[in-house]
């Protein structure tokens, strides 16, 4: 009759010690999590996107005013104008452009890239064109 008494506060104390042991487990979970910066960061992040994006939008403005230069106190100088000479011999060249190139480009494969091939007669000494 002994063996009933001891069996239950035998199996009270299993069932206690299961239950502290469930307890312990979640409360190291939960110190885990806490731990867990990055985890709870990703989270959070997930959690709000739109204040997130917000955040940054603004943090955004504010370190780019930050960083902006800063417009000069005195009136800006106006460039002194160009004379006539000078705004007609800039059209002229900007002009003559497109002919000059095409002229260089022309000259150069006349000279260089049309080569005659190599003469036996003249023991491999090329000629060009002149």
């Amino acid at each position: 009759m002994d063996a009933k008494p001891q069996n239950a506060e035998l199996e009270e104390l299993i069932r206690r010690n299961d239950l502290a042991r469930r307890a312990l487990a979640d409360e190291w979970q939960d110190v885990r999590r806490r731990i867990d910066l990055p985890t709870r960061l990703s989270d959070h992040i997930r959690g709000n996107r739109g204040l997130w994006f917000a955040g940054s939008a603004a943090l955004g403005l504010v370190a780019s005013s930050w960083f902006r230069k800063k417009a000069p106190s005195h009136p800006s100088v106006t460039p002194p104008r160009k004379s006539l000479i000078g705004l007609v011999l800039t059209s002229a060249f900007t002009l003559a452009k497109p002919a000059i190139k095409s002229w260089l480009w022309s000259e150069f494969q006349k000279r260089y890239l049309s080569r005659q091939p190599l003469s036996p007669r003249t023991g491999g000494i090329r000629h060009f064109q002149d």
